[in-house]
């Protein structure tokens, strides 16, 4: 029995080891067939990658956070939706604003690059949406999060403020990815491009 405990308790460490190691050489080759990838082609493709790739970041982490915050408030979990908001919070300074900024510098160097004119809809409407959707995570989502999780070490997660504040909080973040993912339409799309 002992040596039957001893080899079971082996096997998860193993297995560990392994996808540490894919977690690791994974990213890397990744990283290396992306820089294959862009050496065969010019500058324009390549800020256009950058662009697209920071898009997806920012556009779909926005959207699985808010996903997650909204399954978590339909089954009444307010821990859970607290966790979320936690994570939320360390999301927005670290992946969410870098990415967003990432994708306003490309997209401006792909106007440039491509002699596009800021004068049509789709260019106004995204410049637009993006300095909304940055103004709400940097200076509404990140800090209200933050000051959310504060409120619930101080008055519990059962606290009518610490619900109506996360109530709020996942109103406008619904209404934020809403507005990212229209971002990203007009962007594919070009609306009333002539």
């Amino acid at each position: 029995m002992t040596q039957s405990s001893a080899a079971g308790a082996g096997a998860p460490a193993t297995t560990r080891s392994f996808f540490s190691w894919v977690g690791i050489v994974g990213p890397i080759l990744g990283l290396a067939a992306l820089i294959v990838f862009l050496a065969d082609t010019d500058w324009y493709l390549v800020f256009k990658t950058i662009h697209v790739v920071a898009a997806v970041v920012w556009v779909g982490g926005g959207t699985m956070i808010t996903l997650l915050a909204w399954r978590a408030s339909r089954m009444k979990d307010t821990a859970e939706l607290l966790q979320i908001g936690k994570q939320a919070e360390w999301l927005n300074t670290r992946v969410f604003v870098p990415a967003s900024l990432t994708v306003l510098v490309m997209g401006i160097i792909l106007m440039h690059k491509g002699h596009w004119g800021y004068d049509h809809f789709w260019t106004l409407f995204g410049l637009v949406g993006w300095a909304v959707s940055f103004v709400l995570g940097a200076a509404f989502l990140g800090p209200q999060a933050g000051r959310l999780g504060k409120a619930m070490e101080t008055h519990g997660p059962d606290d009518p403020v610490v619900a109506a504040r996360l109530d709020v909080i996942i109103n406008v973040a619904r209404a934020d990815a809403v507005l990212v993912l229209l971002i990203a339409a007009d962007m594919v799309a070009k609306p009333f491009f002539t």
